[in-house]
């Protein structure tokens, strides 16, 4: 304030001049911080119904509980137009890796020969990892990234008839951060920011591994929401 006051008694022209570069200098610190805050939102949202992501899992069930856990790997991301793998693609390649939480199906009553299952609400996050590594033989590999994403579904219903199962359901964006890739700054905030609608589908012949005692291959894709 002693500074301003000074100025204020020189000459006007020179005072403004002294005044605006204290001000600016002031303003500086703060104008970086929000130009920091602000890289992610030069990411283009995905515009509604147009596709956000596909790509590739696998349900890990245990008959005993009915509950299971879903996890994979994302294939494409809009509007990342790189690849999304350090190699050729495969779990083990894949930059970005999504699981659920510990989810519980409750089966409902067939409707003739279509089979059904209610899934209960819960979360679903997707990761980035620098050094991709996922394993389909550990479950806990496809969560170890850094979390930029996690969505929120309410329960749903699985369908099943014959040897395929159906999965449609939308989810909302609870929590993101911003992620560094290719050299650019994405955020799912500016993606999707009003959440995804997934559909895929699932084989409904089970695989016997060993460190789980059913497993489901799927594959998916997933579209953005419109605004509300």
């Amino acid at each position: 304030m002693r500074l301003i006051r000074t100025l204020l008694h020189k000459r006007p022209a020179i005072a403004l001049l002294a005044l605006a570069v204290v001000v600016a200098g002031w303003q500086n610190p703060a104008r970086a911080q929000e130009s920091m805050q602000s890289a992610a939102l030069k990411t283009r949202q995905t515009p509604a119904g147009k596709i956000v992501w596909h790509h590739v899992g696998r349900v890990f069930l245990n008959p005993a509980t009915f509950q299971f856990v879903y996890v994979g790997y994302l294939v494409h991301i809009d509007p990342i137009s790189g690849s999304l793998f350090d190699g050729p693609p495969s779990e083990s390649t894949a930059y970005f890796t999504f699981s659920t939480d510990l989810a519980q199906l409750t089966p409902l009553p067939n409707n003739n020969d279509v089979s059904l299952d209610l899934v209960s609400a819960g979360t679903f996050s997707v990761y980035y990892n620098a050094t991709p590594g996922a394993d389909w033989s550990a479950l806990a590999s496809f969560s170890s990234g850094k979390r930029i994403a996690t969505f929120h579904r309410n329960e749903s219903v699985f369908q099943q008839l014959g040897t395929v199962s159906l999965h449609s359901l939308s989810e909302t964006l609870v929590w993101s951060s911003n992620f560094e890739f290719g050299g650019q700054t994405y955020n799912f905030n500016r993606i999707a920011p009003n959440g995804i609608t997934f559909a895929q589908f699932f084989s409904g012949v089970p695989q016997v591994t060993a460190d789980y005692p059913l497993t489901f291959s799927g594959a998916g894709t997933v579209f953005a929401v419109g605004t509300p």
